[in-house]
């Protein structure tokens, strides 16, 4: 099996008397696509916000490339190589394709507010850099015809696209995408399967997947986590899962 990129152990979190995410363990290796499934309220998403430390848990380990991120803040844990997406689209409506995509290298601008303010030779070197970087990624990505557009005048499934590149743009190891599908159309779905297929392969991620739409996660992860009132009840490929009867019964509420 490959290396370990991403590991938790016994993770937990409560909000109140709320028990949102209980003993989530938990392996992700080199360039694997996994999945995470469950209805409503089973804790998928708190998961993601405490891998990429939004939110930090009640108990448990999470090992970012072998490191224990416990002291690390949310923009260390970015640094290290770990990037998400989030379930609502968050594009800037005012900026163009190329500006939101350059928005995911901010914090890589080598220049300091002196040579911000007075326009240096390292100012514009570090911008040259940025774009040239965004660039490349919308070339890459088959999105450099919208580089021009504002992002609220494209299809919603472009939109999607582009907050996926502004999410790899600056290179990550890892990659989570929060219900990456929500509002396409079934044949905008499989289109993108093969643009996440795309951004493995070309970018060398790994990634995990919240979905509620069965057709992408079947397609797409060799691996998937089924939770319910933030337990994991069921892990398994894709054909296992599909006739796991604790499945059926948490996921589409049918009787075991």
């Amino acid at each position: 099996m490959s290396n370990v990129v991403l590991k938790t152990e016994g993770i937990s979190k409560s909000f109140g008397g709320v028990k949102a995410v209980q003993q989530f363990s938990m392996e992700l290796h080199e360039h694997e696509i996994k999945g995470i499934i469950g209805p409503n309220g089973a804790g998928k998403t708190t998961i993601f916000n405490l891998l990429s430390h939004i939110i930090l848990p009640d108990e448990g380990k999470i090992f970012l490339l072998g490191e224990d991120i416990e002291n690390k803040s949310q923009e260390e844990v970015a640094q290290m190589g770990l990037s998400r997406t989030f379930q609502s689209i968050r594009l800037f409506a005012g900026l163009n394709v190329l500006d939101n995509v350059k928005v995911g290298l901010d914090n890589e601008g080598k220049y300091n507010l002196f040579d911000a303010m007075f326009l240096t030779p390292r100012r514009w070197k570090e911008e040259k850099r940025i774009h040239n970087a965004a660039m490349e990624c919308l070339t890459m990505l088959n999105l450099e015809k919208y580089k021009d557009y504002r992002s609220n005048n494209l299809p919603y499934g472009i939109q999607r696209r582009v907050e996926i590149a502004r999410a790899i743009v600056s290179r990550p190891k890892i990659l989570l995408l929060d219900e990456p599908a929500a509002g396409l159309l079934p044949e905008e779905v499989f289109e993108l399967i093969d643009f996440i297929r795309l951004i493995k392969e070309k970018f060398e991620l790994s990634i995990i997947v919240i979905e509620h739409r069965m057709d992408l996660i079947m397609n797409l992860c060799s691996e998937i986590l089924v939770q319910d009132f933030g337990k994991t009840i069921a892990c398994g490929t894709p054909k296992e899962l599909q006739c796991d009867p604790r499945v059926l019964a948490a996921y589409l509420g049918e009787e075991e």
